[in-house]
């Protein structure tokens, strides 16, 4: 369901199929913090269509 976090959100890798509404976490070493990300667009992913492109994904929250 969009817009809940869940404890096994996937990171974000390559040549992975990401649909509409699916969501993934990256580490942000600054904040030492994992942002949440949910995907706009469904796409495979290739260099450069992960967050934070806006075309692809939409800021979810930090955990």
């Amino acid at each position: 369901m969009p817009g809940l976090v869940s404890d096994a959100t996937r990171i974000w890798e390559l040549n992975i199929y990401w649909p509409v509404g699916s969501q993934c976490a990256v580490w942000d070493p600054k904040s030492k913090g994992v942002d949440v990300w949910e995907c706009l667009r469904a796409h495979t992913a290739y260099q450069g269509s992960g967050p934070p492109n806006p075309r692809y994904w939409r800021y979810v929250t930090r955990r």
